[in-house]
């Protein structure tokens, strides 16, 4: 493990950015390298969403290796967790966080735990992950996003990006797989637009799609 001079713990080197493709490998050292021209040297995600969404998959996609266990026997972790990783002089965290539902119910105590960890933290990205092969937004999913933004204010959502997960899937009723990707990217965002009181012309979310094929995960496109 690496210390500072001071004893404190520094973040283990990005070394699974090496296991990007090359394409995504040039875009990201375009990205940081604008990053550091700009004087910004660490950049705080903070993952959230229903358990079983693919939150934790995610995050070993951004990190490049299994930092979080994924497995369908493992309940998720009770409290947030922050995984760092640096390269460069550039320090990524990642940050995981309990499932956002309990029975049937959003789980307050989670939202003030994760609340409570992010306290005195600089929030860059909201990553906000659901899965693509779910054909509705319910009421449940509309409670959730007004719980993030009671406890985190709407301006969480100007920094958010929308993760679809379970990309694999094939359309119903003989849909077109745009079409379909389409209309269910545009229902999340609708929801998240009535649920923080954002008009649609302020609130612009960049959609991102990670693939799971044959139960492998091949990591997010380019």
């Amino acid at each position: 493990m690496q210390f500072s001079v001071m004893g404190t713990p520094l973040p283990r080197e990005w070394l699974g950015l090496q296991q990007f493709p090359a394409a995504t490998q040039t875009k990201l050292f375009e990205l940081l390298g604008k990053l550091k021209q700009e004087n910004v040297n660490t950049l705080t995600i903070v993952v959230m969403g229903k358990g079983g969404v693919g939150k934790s998959s995610t995050i070993n996609s951004l990190i490049g290796e299994q930092v979080v266990r994924v497995t369908a026997f493992q309940s998720e972790g009770l409290r947030p967790v922050m995984v760092s990783r640096s390269w460069a002089g550039f320090t990524l965290n990642v940050i995981d966080t309990p499932g956002l539902v309990e029975a049937g119910y959003v789980n307050h105590q989670a939202l003030e735990l994760i609340k409570g960890f992010l306290l005195n933290k600089t929030i860059d990205v909201l990553l906000y992950v659901d899965r693509l092969d779910v054909y509705r937004v319910d009421n449940l999913d509309k409670q959730i996003i007004r719980a993030i933004t009671n406890s985190f204010g709407k301006e969480i959502w100007r920094k958010s990006l929308l993760v679809l997960t379970h990309a694999q899937l094939c359309p119903p009723d003989g849909l077109n797989y745009d079409v379909f990707s389409s209309k269910r990217s545009e229902g999340v965002l609708k929801a998240i637009r009535m649920g923080a009181r954002i008009r649609k012309m302020d609130l612009e979310v960049c959609i991102l799609f990670q693939v799971y094929l044959c139960g492998r995960h091949v990591g997010l496109p380019e």
